[in-house]
């Protein structure tokens, strides 16, 4: 069983999924933590850009929230 095949491909998903999301989604969230003055940019767009587009939905509640 190869790597590519294992699971029907999920770890070949997971991993494009990470590639193109995390660093889009991080920085997206850093540079809007930053404009915002919101605490700690660095580990919100690490955290939220690891979880992806429901990570970019849930700071974008959190945001409106405080707004």
């Amino acid at each position: 069983m190869s790597l590519v095949t294992a699971y029907n491909g999920l770890p070949v998903r997971v991993g494009v999924y990470l590639l193109v999301f995390w660093p889009t989604v991080g920085y997206y969230v850093y540079s809007d933590s930053e404009t915002g003055g919101l605490s700690d940019p660095r580990l919100r767009g690490v955290a939220f850009g690891f979880l992806g587009i429901p990570g970019l939905l849930v700071d974008l509640s959190i945001v409106q929230r405080q707004n």
